[in-house]
């Protein structure tokens, strides 16, 4: 490794520093001194065709396995409530989509700990495959007890996904191309995901086949989809820079290089008790993970939910399945184009801000609009998806450039994407069963000061992070343990 990327952390003794090392930790500015634009862009590539696919395949089947309740419910509903008895008690159906979560939440720290120890092709590719065993399972259980209980131990080996992509993503890319490979990761699973409900409806079509339902070949062929993709995983995922073989020595030191110059953390630090305290006492990852959980409890109200909401709003049957799909069709546009603005103009808090303008908008227009107002209530379903489904890699990445230590990346990734799971509880809560004849009433209106209240948050840590910054220039304040540090806004 090169002098220019010795460490330098203030806060918990290491002082060193090469004078090369100063750079663009000061905020947007890269200097790559002894790279030409060519091998930067050769090398960033060469790591974006191995990292970024297999993640998004594998958070696809994630996605599309932690929401495939709601759509064997919509395809065969009938049959899965009479087989469960899922109508036997007070919202059945509810406590299975939210006990999943539970799990989620308590074990995603541990899981952070485990992706290191072990490297993220095992630890990442093995808990896909458990999780598509317990999928596959769903379609043999004869009880709602039984639905419950697979849902928890669903969650509890799903945790280690999304915290273990992201955290994986930011320990390879600067600051400035966090939010553009975490949306891109991020929206290409969403698509496809949203893509499920058609295939999801076609499965259902073998019902009777075997002497199955419907809605349990859904569970079936999509648990031995997730083990094969599972085995994908195990051949294709990447390690961290440390640790990859697909790189050349010069390729891998032009990564860590980077790295050191961005944010002078190429190199992993353990955790240790002072660290982790440390970071459960520093406020703005808790407004973080605020804004990710409010992204959230709208994304999965309508993943689970909008099969419903759609019946309610006046498409019968077929029509409830089949529309689902569109809008996550759509997600890509605002995704992107608000995550280059991120990016690219070091806006960060403008572009979740719009993300959640979009939010209010579209929940408004679905959920207030009369009945003979149907193509607007429809589009009103395009933009509230779009907006909450692009503010959930925005939230995380945003969260990422305002740290420093891998320590801290990796603690940053499970708190921030906990609050995701506790979104899911609110999600599962809010928006009461016995409502749906209403439109969700309760959901939608906690979902709507949730937004309203994140925008709040966007613009204090605008304001914090520039006043900050102004102390770190004018008084030398030291930021996140690094004299050269600078919060991106």
């Amino acid at each position: 490794m090169s002098d220019a990327i010795k460490k330098v952390d203030v806060e918990f003794g290491e002082v060193e520093v090469h004078e090369k090392a100063r750079s663009s930790i000061h905020g947007p500015i890269e200097i790559d001194e002894g790279y030409t634009p060519a091998q930067i862009r050769s090398v960033t590539r060469k790591v974006d065709r191995r990292l970024i696919p297999v993640l998004s395949l594998l958070y696809c089947i994630s996605f599309i396995d932690r929401t495939n309740l709601s759509l064997a419910r919509a395809a065969n509903g009938q049959a899965m409530n009479k087989e469960l008895d899922l109508l036997g008690g007070n919202n059945r159906y509810g406590l299975a989509t939210l006990i999943f979560f539970v799990p989620y939440i308590i074990f995603e720290i541990p899981s952070q700990l485990g992706l290191r120890a072990f490297g993220a092709r095992w630890w990442l590719g093995l808990a896909c495959f458990f999780w598509g065993l317990v999928m596959m399972c769903f379609g043999f259980i004869q009880t709602w007890q039984a639905l419950v209980g697979l849902r928890a131990v669903l969650g509890l080996f799903e945790c280690a996904l999304f915290p273990g992509a992201t955290y994986l993503i930011s320990c390879w890319y600067p600051r400035r191309q966090m939010a553009t490979r975490t949306t891109f990761f991020y929206v290409l699973s969403v698509v496809v995901c949203g893509l499920s409900a058609t295939l999801a409806y076609g499965i259902s079509k073998l019902h009777g086949r075997g002497g199955y339902s419907g809605w349990r070949w859904i569970f079936i062929i999509n648990g031995i989809m997730t083990m094969v993709i599972a085995g994908v995983g195990m051949i294709f995922i990447v390690d961290f820079p440390d640790r990859a073989k697909f790189l050349q020595s010069d390729e891998k030191e032009l990564i860590e290089t980077r790295i050191q110059r961005d944010r002078s953390d190429a190199e992993p630090d353990a955790m240790t008790l002072q660290k982790f305290w440390s970071y459960v006492c520093d406020g703005k990852l808790w407004i973080f993970a605020y804004i990710f959980c409010t992204s959230g409890t709208s994304t999965y109200a309508l993943s689970y939910f909008l099969p419903r909401i759609l019946l309610q709003m006046g498409f019968t049957g077929f029509k409830s399945v089949i529309l689902v799909a569109p809008p996550y069709v759509w997600v890509p546009i605002p995704a992107m184009a608000t995550a280059i603005l991120a990016d690219r103009y070091q806006q960060r808090a403008l572009a979740i801000s719009l993300n959640s303008l979009q939010v209010i908008i579209g929940t408004c227009m679905y959920s207030k609009l009369s009945s003979s107002h149907l193509a607007a209530r429809y589009a009103g379903v395009f933009i509230a998806v779009g907006g909450s489904n692009a503010n959930m890699p925005l939230a995380i990445s945003w969260a990422q450039t305002a740290i420093r230590r891998q320590s801290k990346r990796g603690y940053t990734s499970a708190i921030v994407v906990a609050f995701g799971g506790i979104s899911g509880i609110i999600a599962g809560v809010s928006f009461i069963e016995k409502e749906a004849d209403q439109g969700y009433p309760t959901g939608i209106h906690i979902t709507l000061a949730m937004t309203a209240a994140s925008i709040l948050c966007c613009l204090g840590l605008w304001v914090y992070f520039r006043l900050e910054n102004r102390r770190a220039d004018r008084d030398g304040k030291v930021l996140e343990g690094h004299p050269d540090f600078r919060y991106q806004t």
